[in-house]
């Protein structure tokens, strides 16, 4: 299974446009072109979240932005979900078991489940699904992370998903939204990213979408029950019946069928922090997402607000032309002595405001394969840089460096994502480059569009280092990010670096079912790692929210993506009711 999605190509382009508010605002229709409703008609707990982005699309196979994912959490289910601390648990699945090679993983799925419009959900629609994303002329999100991952209905129940490359963290991707095969089915995989069901969905999760445009998304709890008299309270009997323009026919949901305390959330899209930062003093918000750091932390000390953080997995690196012909980054100790001279502890402070962690390693330290004891920290020390390239036979001339072997000074094209696009990235690239003025190196900033930094350069090879945000992923795998194999065009391994050694240790790591067995390969790897240094790992930026005091129930854990964070939302509650 080749999950480009979590290395660079396709999580790049993601990561990108994170903190993008005006390329992401085509006018929409509402959903089923229906006149947008005054107020939320229901009795209940509205919550009313702004989100400095917008939503477009909030199908599984079309939602590109970190808002569309949000709003794919709240309305799809996957086989699993994330469950507390760093556990996973199921969801549309009840029990699973995979084979002794790690290649053909079996899911059985809950009975009785079914739509939002009433069809009942089976093994078909996983097949479905699996098959869109492994289909070439698909080209939406998750296209390429699927290719070689096959699926095999057994029965209405049960599926058999095959991987033609073993992977022992396949579970985590099994979180990945299913969509309904009887309504989708029809339409051919290469128009499933543009077609209208990203604003009129018929999902299976905790939430149904009544209304969606370019200011705001309203949703609807999608089961929602009568309390029961003399049954202890909890999720699944505190939400009221909808009334009016939310109201629609429902199946009668069992009763270990999970629903809701809040019977609506209201997600408003704001194109700058000023507008969102009134409406919170007006009182109109319960939360706010999606702010640049510095702006979520100060919005959070206002009284009666806190920040929830969730650990992230966005990896800010600088990567390196590792090609031969790059001979100048050859030299480990030369990359050594780079990742030495950049402060990394001051990035997290001034560029992420304290909202993430220093990196010491390629692995997230919130992943259970991360081994702190060979991921030595490389301190910060202008002083043993400098050493470390004089000593790799570099020496300083007319302003710069001159490599070992070259006859003129070395000047570093730094490419990075626009400000506009990224201003994190943007931020830690800045860091960066004065960090490298200051070792001496000349260094030239060349922040770029994401169309060209991913297409243009990167994909092809024409750079030097640039500085981007990499999704690793909960469950890492850093295969397609380092693998020779991966070189080729299109390819994750855009650092062209060609390591047999490396290979075989990246192969051991991903493949093992067994945790013990994988955790001492991924020691293995992470040694390797540490004393190579072919990706220069920055810092791991959080996710994170601002919500009022008056919002009871969301608990931090670590996430892979945007949407992660609501992991515990059928949990959360409004003190006053209101």
């Amino acid at each position: 299974m080749n999950l480009r999605d979590r290395a660079l190509i396709g999580a790049l382009t993601v990561a990108l446009i994170a903190f993008s508010v005006t390329a992401l605002a085509p006018t929409l229709h509402s959903s089923g072109d229906a006149v947008e409703p005054n107020a939320p008609a229901t009795t209940g707990q509205a919550y009313v979240e702004g989100v400095l982005g917008r939503a477009t699309n909030a199908s599984p196979f079309g939602a590109r932005s970190a808002a569309d994912r949000a709003l794919v959490s709240l309305l799809f289910r996957g086989l699993v979900k994330l469950g507390p601390g760093s556990s996973i648990v199921g969801d549309l699945a009840v029990s699973w078991e995979v084979d002794g090679s790690g290649s053909t993983w079996t899911f059985h799925l809950r009975p009785d489940q079914r739509w939002q419009d009433g069809e009942p959900i089976t093994a078909d629609d996983v097949a479905f699904t699996i098959g869109v994303l492994s289909n070439p002329t698909y080209n939406g999100p998750g296209a390429e992370s699927w290719r070689d991952v096959t699926a095999t209905v057994i029965d209405s129940s049960t599926v058999a998903l095959h991987l033609t490359t073993p992977l022992g963290g396949f579970l985590q991707a099994a979180t990945q939204p299913i969509a309904p095969a009887h309504i989708l089915a029809v339409v051919p995989p290469d128009q499933l990213a543009d077609d209208p069901f990203g604003t009129q969905p018929v999902g299976s999760g905790p939430f149904r979408l009544v209304f969606l445009d370019t200011q705001r998304a309203l949703l609807a709890a999608a089961t929602p029950v009568e309390a029961a008299p003399g049954v202890p309270a909890g999720p699944n009997f505190a939400t009221p019946p909808p009334t009016d323009s939310l109201a629609s026919s429902r199946p009668t949901p069992r009763p270990d069928v999970s629903v809701p305390y809040l019977s609506t959330i209201e997600l408003r899209y704001y194109d700058d922090v000023a507008t969102l930062r009134a409406d919170w003093e007006a009182g109109d918000l319960d939360a706010a997402s999606g702010l640049p750091p510095a702006d979520a932390s100060e919005l959070a000390k206002n009284q009666g607000a806190r920040l929830v953080t969730y650990p992230g997995t966005t990896l800010l690196a600088a990567t390196l032309d590792l090609r031969p012909r790059r001979h100048e980054f050859q030299d480990p100790s030369v990359r050594l002595g780079l990742l030495e001279a950049i402060d990394r502890d001051a990035i997290v402070r001034r560029v992420l405001d304290g909202l993430g962690t220093r990196a010491d390693s390629l692995i997230p330290p919130s992943s259970a394969m991360f081994d702190p004891a060979v991921s030595t920290p490389v301190p910060f020390n202008l002083t043993d840089a400098r050493k470390r390239l004089a000593d790799a036979g570099w020496k300083v001339s007319g302003g710069s460096w001159i490599p070992k072997g070259a006859t003129e000074p070395l000047v570093i094209e730094l490419l990075c994502p626009e400000q506009t696009a990224n201003p994190v990235a943007y931020g830690v690239a800045s860091e960066v480059e004065a960090a490298w003025h200051e070792l001496g190196l000349a260094v030239r900033l060349v922040p770029l569009p994401a169309a060209e930094l991913l297409g243009n350069r990167l994909g092809r090879g024409d750079f030097q280092v640039a500085v981007v945000p990499l999704a690793i992923g909960l469950d890492p795998d850093v295969y397609p990010l380092l693998a020779a194999s991966q070189t080729r065009t299109g390819g994750s391994n855009v650092a062209g670096l060609q390591d047999p050694d490396l290979d075989t240790l990246l192969v051991r790591a991903r493949t093992p079912v067994d945790v013990d067995v994988r955790a001492a390969a991924y020691g293995e790897l992470q040694k390797r790692l540490a004393a190579r240094q072919y990706i220069l790992p920055l810092a791991f930026r959080d996710d994170y929210v601002v919500f009022r005091d008056r919002v009871i129930g969301p608990v931090s854990r670590a996430v892979g993506s945007s949407g992660d964070r609501y992991w515990d939302v059928l949990t959360w509650r409004l003190a006053d009711g209101s």
